[in-house]
């Protein structure tokens, strides 16, 4: 991974046009609902010199934000034969979560499935998916109380199909 500032990483997140709510939880802002918490600056990251930010991939990489008490953090890869959003463990940085290039609605997938998890109303997913410009909440609202995610493999063949569905 380029050695990259926050302050690069900032510019990154205005140049993709992320959602505002992105930059404020970057920049530190209190965010309704607490999710604050559940996004933030990736400072672990940050916080390493150039050598050890090498660790974490190759090319240009602008971490976008991590939360809820994870080591995971959300990132975009620059590099064309790589493009688009990833997921990559501060922990093991050999690991990455799942492919790389994968769109800015399927990014969010793993997360609105945690709020959905933590039984928020249906009424607050979608006003805070309006936020992200999530366009899937509707589907996914309806199809996880029908779905059988009670072991990781079913979860693991869930979340595949739903993200292929949610395509780019």
């Amino acid at each position: 991974m380029e050695f990259i500032t926050r302050e690069q990483a900032r510019q990154d997140i205005i140049a993709l046009e992320l959602p505002k709510i992105v930059l404020d939880a970057f920049d530190g802002k209190p965010l309704q609902y607490n999710l604050d918490i559940q996004f933030h600056e990736p400072y672990q990251i940050f916080s390493i010199g150039p050598e050890g930010q090498a660790a974490y991939g190759h090319g240009r990489i602008t971490r976008i934000w991590t939360g809820g008490g994870d080591y995971t953090i959300v990132a975009y890869h620059h590099a064309p034969e790589r493009k688009g959003y990833f997921r990559f463990d501060i922990e093991s940085p050999e690991d990455e979560e799942q492919l790389l290039g994968i769109s800015w609605q399927q990014i969010l997938i793993k997360k609105f499935k945690s709020l959905w998890e933590q039984v928020w109303t249906d009424e607050r997913l979608i006003e805070v998916a309006g936020w992200f410009d999530f366009k899937y909440i509707d589907l996914l609202i309806a199809e996880l109380p029908q779905a059988k995610l009670d072991t990781f493999e079913k979860d693991a063949v869930w979340y595949q199909s739903y993200l292929h569905r949610v395509g780019g």
